[in-house]
């Protein structure tokens, strides 16, 4: 299993890091901007949703990654977002849940939910 899905699980781990450790990026100056928070966000949650959408396809090419499917993938990914802002809330002392972080994943999960089914069919080579 974790061969067929290693994409979906390392998306999971560094979610998990970024999210709940105190200090992710370990001190080091990023060239921050406003909003750099939200787009972190959309970019984790995006990926999650098209990770997931990858490795299903790949582990059922016999089946279509479509419309139906790719929301049961995004709306399983928006619950982890919300488990996620909470396990911020209540599991750490150095971060909070943010109503705009969770709105952030949410909108990168829908931009996944547009774009990853054709990439994959693209990088599948199932045209």
């Amino acid at each position: 299993m974790i061969k067929r899905w290693w994409p979906t699980i390392l998306c999971v781990a560094v979610i998990l890091y970024a999210t709940l450790s105190a200090d992710p990026t370990a001190g080091a100056e990023l060239p921050l901007f406003p909003g750099f928070d939200k787009l972190v966000h959309a970019v984790m949650f995006g990926g999650l949703a098209g990770a997931v959408a990858f490795d299903w396809q790949r582990s059922h090419r016999d089946s279509f990654l479509d419309r139906r499917r790719m929301a049961v993938i995004c709306a399983l990914c928006v619950v982890a977002g919300g488990v996620d802002e909470l396990a911020q809330a209540t599991l750490t002392e150095a971060r909070s849940a943010e109503w705009a972080d969770f709105l952030a994943d949410i909108i990168g999960i829908a931009v996944a939910w547009v774009a990853a089914p054709p990439a994959i069919r693209r990088v599948l080579g199932l045209q």
